[in-house]
């Protein structure tokens, strides 16, 4: 396409909604066939978005309803229904005239920016700093069976947390204010877009803020209490792991008796041998 048009490859594609919607769509009809491609395509962007709402939709429903479990749990079915036509609702603006300019607006401060970045951090370390690699290196091998190799506990401890804050420096460091094709989005509109990321950002520290001042004790007390796993397993959860070792401990009972059984047959076998040697 650049050699068609006579220009540098930055200037045909460049980042955003354009690159889906007009870029790749005009790859794609240079390519014989072009409505299969096309078909392809635009099934492959409709999967993509339908398993991003899927696990967006369900980690924030499992999170709303396992903290209020009492009122919530019972009425899951509806209660999802409601967030989704919620959810749609706010979605409505960026399909209107100007909607492609909120878009863009909420795709470079929330979807793709800071606050993504920060959240996983923080998740990050709450999982392999504070609940601890090791446990979680263990429940691992408890679900799957086996011990995953140590190059993700690496990963899980030093380098994703390295690599995390070397792109939110690196961010700061190269930031450029926010465009849409020739337009310039206003000083208030950068103001809502940082906005828009310390909306999920500020809860982080706002919430740590809030649990010391909150929680009676000293600053030492509640800190080692904030940072100390409170979980509790469910009843199900519970009866399934002791089952599964009750199970295992049988297996190895029986394997231990089938090996002992095969020592016993060996030396019965020696000194018979033994015994047979001397008559003779």
């Amino acid at each position: 396409m650049a050699h068609q048009k006579g220009v540098e490859v930055g200037e045909v594609v460049q980042s955003g909604p354009a690159l889906a919607f007009l870029v790749y769509p005009e790859v794609v009809l240079a390519i014989a066939p072009s409505p299969f491609w096309a078909f392809l395509f635009f099934i492959m962007l409709l999967n993509l978005g339908l398993d991003t709402q899927f696990s967006s939709v369900e980690s924030l429903m499992t999170g709303l309803v396992d903290n209020w479990p009492e009122q919530l749990r019972p009425h899951r079915k509806k209660f999802t229904l409601g967030m989704t036509v919620f959810m749609c609702l706010l979605g409505l603006p960026m399909i209107t005239r100007g909607g492609i300019y909120v878009f863009q607006l909420m795709d470079f401060y929330a979807a793709s920016g800071l606050s993504l970045l920060w959240c996983v951090f923080f998740q990050t370390i709450a999982i392999c700093w504070v609940f601890g690699a090791k446990k979680f290196y263990l429940c691992i091998e408890e679900m799957i069976g086996y011990r995953v190799s140590m190059y993700w506990y690496v990963c899980w401890v030093f380098l994703a947390p390295a690599f995390m804050v070397f792109i939110f420096v690196f961010y700061f460091v190269r930031y450029s204010p926010i465009t849409m094709g020739a337009y310039h989005y206003p000083a208030w509109g950068e103001v809502l877009g940082f906005a828009i990321s310390l909306s999920s950002m500020l809860w982080v520290p706002g919430y740590a803020i809030y649990y010391l001042l909150s929680t009676k004790g000293s600053w030492s007390e509640v800190l080692r209490q904030g940072v100390t796993p409170v979980i509790k397993p469910r009843k199900e959860a519970v009866m399934a792991e002791e089952k599964a070792r009750l199970t295992y401990q049988d297996v190895r009972d029986v394997e231990l008796n089938i090996e002992e059984d095969l020592c016993d047959e060996s030396f019965v076998s020696y000194d018979s041998k033994k015994c047979l040697g001397e008559a003779l």
